[in-house]
Formats: structure tokens, C-alpha cells, sequence
């Protein structure tokens, strides 16, 4: 049997000198810590390795959710580049009008029924903080100034443009301004009071909010009269998800929403479709689906009692653009 290092330095201990012993001091030492780097090295593995398995089983997750059958969006047209931020959807005859995000000129731009920019026209009493979402009547179109991601805005404006003003070129908007009834300050991650969608119901504006909070979204009811308003919420929907785009049918009064459900690497895309009366919306006879693809959807539109369309901005697949979709396939 071959002896330790211990056992051969207590049988040299009389006979090698000071630097030997030493050296073998020095051994022991190395290979001691060479154990333990081993195990530890062992053990970080082990935990590289757990993680990694988190990781991919949340992928799987994400993967078997994106995999749920759901209905495509029909992909209609591709935008101008100078639209990359599609968050607002409306029609007037044969032409579509629609809006860019936060930051962008005070613009609304008119688009032919294949998605092609025909006219740019300019609010000349507005300014682009975070517009969100179209809405509309006969009479005006309705600029929602509402987007509000990190909770820093305590007063909000919603611009109403006359729609032979708009299709004139040139456009002085009337101005409805409101803050939240309930408003509370902070929280800029996980709050309430961020919305991006609007629609028209009768003489009154329906605003649905995008809840980072609690995962709901709020409706709140303004008058179409310009003028000054603090609203408390009417309801609180129960959706799981981020609301990004809201409209309500002229004649059935049906709603519809679009949401954002986050995912650690696919978020899921869904429509919700529920009556409304002059109470309110029905939830209990809400439907919803799933669709695809997965795309920064903002905007909601009813093209017809049957069919939706749908704009998204320039994000995953490198282009903003309009789909459409059956309501056959929601109902």
C-alpha cells in the first residue's frame, strides 16, 4: 500500500531538511483545495444544469400555449415605413386613417383600402405625447392621447377632429381633457392607469385601460362634449392580459378587444367579443380566443358586422401592417 503524503513527510521529518517538509506542506495544500474546487465545480454544474431545465421548461410552456389552435390573421397589407407604429384604426368610405405611437408628429394619415399612404394630415393644436387609439362617428374622429406605460401622467386628453376639417388637410382638434377619479400616483411598473383603447357607444367615450397592476382592464365613461372630467371607473373586466385596442360595432353595440398575455419568449394574442348595453358590457356572455400571429397588435376595427380588422406596429416580423379576421371565428 502506498503511503500518504503525511506519512512520508513524518518519515523524512528527521532526515530532509526544511525546504523539503515545506514543499510538502505546500502539496497537501494544493491537492486539498484541488478536492474541494472539484465539488464545487460539481456542484455549480449541478445548478447550471437545474437552471437551464427552468428555462426550457418554460420555453416548452410558452411553445405548447403558442401551439393552441386559433384562428390566423389574414395579412391585408404592409405599411408605408413612415407608419411603423400603428397603434389606431378607423374608416371613412374607401379610405382607412390611422396613427403613430408616443413621440411621433401630430399627424393622422389616410391610407387606401390596400394599406398604401394616400394623405398626411396634421393636428395643428396637438401634440403627440402617447396616442393610443382612434375612434369615431359620423361626425368626428376621436385621437385617444392617453398611453401612460409608467404611470407619469396625472391629466389626459382625448382630441375630437371634425372629419371635414381632417379630410381637408389641415385640422384644429376640440380638446376633452380628464385624470382619473380613482388616480393614485406611482407604482410605474404595476399600475392601473395606462389605456390604449377607445371606442364610441352612444353620446358617450368608452376608455378601457391596460392594468399592469392587477391584470383587469377598467372602463371609464366620458362624455363627447369637450370639457374637463374626472371618471371613476364603471367596471373592471377580468381579462389576464394587457387590453391594446378596443371598438364597439355602430349598430349592435357588440365590443371588442384586443390583449397582450406575457410570456417569458412568446406572448399570446387574444380577442375578446361581448354585447354591451347602456349599463354596460356583458361580460357574462363574453367570448375570447387565441389568434396568431403573435405580433404587436394595437388597433381593432369592425369592417362589418361579420369582419374585424386589425393593425400592428413594425416589432416581430419587421414590418407594421392590417389583417383581417371572421367573427365566425370568435363567436
Amino acid at each position: 500500500m502506498r503511503s500518504s503524503n503525511t506519512d512520508l513527510r513524518k518519515g523524512l521529518s528527521r532526515l530532509a531538511s526544511p525546504f523539503l517538509l515545506s514543499t510538502l506542506c505546500h502539496l497537501e495544500a494544493i491537492n486539498s483545495w484541488h478536492t474541494q474546487f472539484l465539488a464545487h465545480r460539481q456542484a455549480m454544474t449541478y445548478s447550471h444544469l437545474a437552471f437551464l431545465c427552468f428555462v426550457f421548461a418554460l420555453a416548452a410552456c410558452d411553445a405548447a400555449d403558442s401551439s393552441e389552435s386559433g384562428p390566423t390573421i389574414e395579412q391585408l397589407a404592409r405599411f408605408s415605413p413612415l407608419i411603423d407604429e400603428s397603434s389606431g384604426l378607423a374608416k371613412r368610405g374607401n379610405f382607412y386613417w390611422t396613427i403613430n405611437d408616443s413621440g411621433n408628429a401630430a399627424e393622422v394619415y389616410q391610407l387606401d383600402e390596400d394599406g398604401s399612404l394616400v394623405s398626411t394630415t396634421t393636428i395643428t393644436n396637438a401634440e403627440n405625447v402617447d396616442w393610443e387609439s382612434l375612434a369615431q362617428d359620423d361626425q368626428y374622429l376621436y385621437i385617444a392621447d392617453t398611453g401612460n406605460n409608467f404611470n407619469s401622467r396625472d391629466q389626459l386628453t382625448i382630441y375630437k377632429v371634425a372629419w371635414n376639417e381632417l379630410e381637408s388637410g389641415s385640422a384644429t382638434a376640440e380638446v376633452i381633457s380628464f385624470s382619473y377619479g380613482d388616480y393614485v400616483a406611482g407604482n410605474p411598473g404595476a399600475h392601473n392607469f395606462d389605456s390604449e383603447g377607445l371606442a364610441v357607444r352612444g353620446d358617450e367615450l368608452w376608455l378601457f385601460t391596460k392594468n399592469r397592476g392587477d391584470g383587469n382592464t377598467n372602463l371609464y365613461r366620458i362624455p363627447k362634449v369637450p370639457g374637463n372630467y374626472s371618471p371613476m371607473p364603471s367596471q373592471s373586466l377580468v381579462v389576464d392580459s394587457l387590453v391594446t385596442a378596443a371598438d364597439i360595432h355602430p349598430e349592435t353595440s357588440d365590443l371588442l378587444l384586443v390583449s397582450n398575455q406575457r410570456r417569458a419568449f412568446s406572448p399570446l394574442k387574444f380577442i375578446w367579443y361581448a354585447p354591451t348595453t347602456e349599463s354596460g358590457v356583458d361580460w357574462d356572455n363574453m367570448r375570447s380566443i387565441q389568434f396568431f400571429p403573435s405580433d404587436q397588435w394595437e388597433a381593432v376595427l369592425w369592417l362589418t358586422a361579420e369582419e374585424i380588422l386589425l393593425t400592428h406596429e413594425n416589432n416581430s416580423r419587421g414590418f407594421a401592417g392590417m389583417g383581417r379576421i371572421s367573427l365566425d371565428m370568435i363567436k
